[in-house]
Parts: structure tokens; C-alpha cells; sequence
């Protein structure tokens, strides 16, 4: 039986040091986020216990942590590198980011880029709370 939980935080405004142009390298810009985080929900559903989910907080301060001080040239690459820490960090069956740059093309409302990966993860034995 599948328990998964799709947890979606939309529209995540962070800032980040991302472009291969001169003025994207010189400043951060806005950098809009959307994450689709699976998870197994089964202790979570029946305990009401943050421990068995995920802290969205957490989510956001290790993302914001990965964006300090350092810069990446592409969206496609910074995903990937999104999408590898959240999986080391957190207990995730699957995720999808998308990362758009507002400010990229004049012309454009945004320029998005989404990856998506998938773990292995053993699946949670819930006997009675």
C-alpha cells in the first residue's frame, strides 16, 4: 500500500548569485522556487508529531544555506544540487523543483527550469501509537 504525502511549498522567494552574465554575477537576484517533497506519511498521519515529516523551515534554511556565498551559473545545475541535498537531508521518496528567474529575459515573465528525482527508501511498519 502507498502512503505517500505530497508536501508543496509554492512560490518560495529566495535570493541567489545565478547567470553567466557580468550584472547577474555582480548581485544576487530573485530566485522563485516550487517544491513537490513525497514523503511517507504514515507516522506523521497518525502521530501529529513534526518528527515524523518534514520541517518546512528546515527545507528552506538548508536551501538558503546552499545559496550563501556562493554562485551558480546555471538553473539546471543549481536544481540538481537542490535536489541532491534535500535528498540527503531529508526523508524523501521523490521531489520536483522548479527555479525561475523572474528577471532573466525583459521579454518574459520568468525563465523556469524543472528537474525532479527519486530515492529508495524502506517503508515505514506502523503497529499501533
Amino acid at each position: 500500500m502507498d502512503h505517500d504525502c505530497l508536501i508543496r511549498l509554492d512560490g518560495l522567494c529566495l535570493q541567489a548569485s545565478i547567470g553567466i552574465y557580468a550584472h547577474e554575477i555582480a548581485a544576487p537576484q530573485p530566485l522563485e522556487v516550487d517544491l513537490r517533497l513525497a514523503i511517507d506519511g504514515t507516522l506523521a498521519a497518525r502521530s501529529d508529531d513534526i518528527r515524523h515529516t518534514v520541517d518546512y523551515d528546515q527545507v528552506v534554511d538548508a536551501l538558503e544555506g546552499l545559496l550563501a556565498g556562493r554562485h551558480f551559473n546555471l538553473l539546471e545545475h543549481l536544481s540538481q544540487a537542490m535536489l541532491d541535498l534535500l535528498g540527503q537531508r531529508f526523508p524523501l521518496k521523490r521531489a520536483e523543483i522548479t527555479l525561475a528567474k523572474p528577471l532573466a529575459v525583459p521579454k518574459a515573465r520568468r525563465v523556469s527550469v524543472t528537474r525532479s528525482a527519486e530515492w529508495k527508501r524502506e517503508a515505514v511498519k506502523v503497529v499501533a501509537l
